[in-house]
């Protein structure tokens, strides 16, 4: 995923005042992988990226448009 694509999810899950632990027991992947996803570091399966924009309320091309977005910090 590209690194805006990444910020989208962070934001997404902030907005939606989600931890990553919540969403992560929500799609069935480790917080670490989140993580992973949400830094750029790790690349998700379609059915776990599927998972989290049902999870988030977002659609795929939501996450995926290429408008850059501000990064959110860690947390």
């Amino acid at each position: 995923m590209d690194p805006d694509a990444c910020a989208r999810l962070r934001a997404a899950r902030v907005a939606a005042n989600l931890s990553l632990r919540e969403v992560s027991r929500r799609v069935g992947i480790s917080a670490s992988m989140l993580s992973q996803i949400e830094n750029g570091h790790a690349q998700p399966s379609v059915a776990t990226l599927y998972a989290l924009v049902s999870t988030l309320s977002l659609s795929l091309d939501e996450l995926l448009d290429r408008e850059p977005v501000p990064r959110q910090p860690a947390g």
